[in-house]
C-alpha cells in the first residue's frame, strides 16, 4: 500500500504536529507547576525554536527575504503572545490545561475561514465539510470548557 503525497503531507503536517502540540501543552503545564513564568518560558521555548529552526534550515535550505522575514516575525510574535498568555493563565489562575487547550484551539475555525478566503483554498477543497468540521470543533471546545 502506498500513500499519496497528499496523505503523507497530512500525516507530516497535521497528525505529527498535533502530537507535538499536545506534548507542548502538557509541558507548559508542568513548567508552570514548577514555577516557570510566561517570560522565562518564552525565552526557553524561543531557544528550542532556534535550535529546531537551524535543524530544519540545514535539511531544507531556504532563502530569507525582507517580505518573508516580516511575515515570519509577525507570525512568531502572534504565537508568542498567545503562548505567553496561556502560560500566564496557568501560573496566575491555575486554569486546567484541559480546559484552556480546547478553547485556544478554536483558532482552527478562524484558520479554516481565513485560508478559504485569503488564500482562495476553497478552490482546492470542499468548503462545506471544512467549515462544518471546524464548527463541530468549536462546539466541542465550548462543551469541554464548560465542564
Amino acid at each position: 500500500m502506498s500513500l499519496s503525497p497528499q496523505t503523507i503531507g497530512i500525516i507530516v503536517g497535521g497528525l505529527v504536529p498535533a502530537v507535538a502540540y499536545s506534548i507542548f501543552a502538557i509541558g507548559t503545564k508542568f513548567a508552570s507547576q514548577a514555577g516557570l513564568g510566561a517570560g522565562p518560558l518564552l525565552v526557553l521555548v524561543g531557544a528550542a525554536c532556534a535550535l529546531a529552526g537551524a535543524g530544519f534550515w540545514a535539511v531544507l535550505p531556504a532563502e530569507i527575504t525582507w517580505r518573508s522575514a516580516t511575515w515570519g516575525l509577525g507570525a512568531g510574535l502572534a504565537w508568542a503572545i498567545g503562548t505567553g498568555l496561556v502560560s500566564f493563565a496557568l501560573v496566575k489562575w491555575n486554569v486546567p490545561i484541559s480546559k484552556l487547550n480546547p478553547i485556544y484551539n478554536t483558532n482552527t475555525l478562524i484558520t479554516v475561514l481565513l485560508g478559504l478566503v485569503v488564500f482562495s483554498e476553497w478552490r482546492q477543497a470542499n468548503p462545506l465539510p471544512l467549515v462544518g468540521g471546524a464548527v463541530l470543533i468549536l462546539l466541542g471546545s465550548l462543551l469541554v470548557s464548560a465542564s
